[in-house]
């Protein structure tokens, strides 16, 4: 009777053994498929910060996440964010671990990322050697493009050596648009911006040109239904049936954001609507778009403030620089100490809570 009983034993410990085995490579797999969903969708509302010298990232709630490591820090894209440490790059994951070291470009748009080749084959040549990794870190795309951009709404533009011009790519490399273009951008709202015989235009995924084809001398993405372009050495709007919205009568514009764009008219700036009507009249020295109800302008004084939708202002200039609201809290450089900081909408310091 002993004899099956070892049989038996030694049957279970083989299958344990399998399922164990198994058990590792199902979990070696994941980790090499990158950031799990939930990363991905967490890090989403994460922010880089500036906490004294160096960046750390906040949540939606202000809370640090990760401490202030790093002395460069973007935006979470699909799960992983570009950081630099001293002289190391590369992408960290949600823990704060660099998972792919030494590499640094583009973020992450359909799960690659453009990133510039450092081989020492390849030293002398500066932005022509480009290529795409996906999130282990493996090239997957590219000999060494001359010039490549992100993904964007699932293609990417690439110049494939030094005297070709512009095509774009799907995240396979397979060329999809190859319209002849000596420049192509990145699509926003269906529509790139590229360039032909020296003039610039709109083209679609199915690489149909947008009316009139190629005539304006610079051209902007599309934001808002509506993209700036430039005529002569003025700059309107088009919409995406390629109908001036806005004459060409300004010396520079911003993008459409929350309903407004920037203009600058006599060396000042103001704010029209998408109709083209002045909302906000031309008085700051300088200004960045809307973002959450808030603009940050440059008075006649030399310092920043804050400004609403309707052009009064929310808080007074008093800052040496100020960027835009995220989260409710804005970036600004203090004119009394130099140093940086955060505030909120009304002025007051923010503190960033250890989580």
């Amino acid at each position: 009777m002993k004899q099956p009983a070892r049989s038996i034993c030694k049957t279970f410990l083989w299958i344990l053994t399998l399922m164990l085995i198994l058990a590792a490579g199902c979990r070696s797999d994941t980790a090499q498929q990158g950031p799990s969903t939930a990363d991905i969708f967490r890090t989403q509302d994460w922010r880089p910060v500036l906490v004294g010298s160096k960046y750390g990232y906040a949540d939606s709630s202000n809370r640090l996440v990760l401490k202030p490591a790093y002395h460069e820090a973007r935006h979470f894209s699909e799960g992983l964010a570009f950081v630099r440490i001293g002289e190391q790059a590369g992408y960290i994951d949600a823990t704060g671990q660099m998972v792919i070291e030494g590499k640094g470009g583009g973020d992450f748009r359909s799960g690659l990322a453009v990133v510039m080749d450092h081989d020492a084959k390849n030293a002398g040549g500066i932005g022509e050697h480009w290529n795409y990794i996906d999130k282990q870190g493996d090239v997957v795309l590219g000999a060494g493009y001359y010039r490549a951009n992100s993904f964007s709404e699932g293609l990417a533009s690439v110049w494939p050596d030094e005297k070709s011009g512009a095509v774009f790519i799907d995240p396979k490399g397979t060329v999809v648009l190859d319209g002849g273009f000596s420049y192509g951008g990145s699509f926003s709202e269906g529509l790139a911006v590229a360039a032909k015989g020296g003039k610039w235009g709109f083209v679609d995924k199915q690489g149909k040109t947008l009316p009139p084809q190629f005539v304006y001398d610079a051209a902007r993405n599309f934001s808002e239904g509506l993209a700036a372009v430039l005529l002569g050495e003025k700059w309107g709007f088009i919409d995406k049936q390629g109908n001036k919205v806005v004459e060409p009568r300004y010396e520079e514009v911003g993008r459409f954001s929350e309903g407004l764009a920037k203009f600058r008219l006599n060396g000042l700036w103001g704010f029209i609507d998408a109709s083209g009507r002045v909302k906000i009249d031309p008085t700051f020295t300088d200004a960045r778009d809307y973002s959450e109800g808030l603009a940050a302008v440059r008075a006649n004084n030399g310092l920043w403030g804050y400004i609403g939708a309707g052009g009064s202002y929310r808080i007074q200039p008093r800052f040496e620089v100020a960027y835009g609201s995220e989260n409710r809290t804005m970036l600004v450089k203090h004119r009394d100490t130099g140093a940086y900081g955060y505030v909120d909408w009304e002025g007051k310091p923010v503190h960033f809570i250890v989580k």
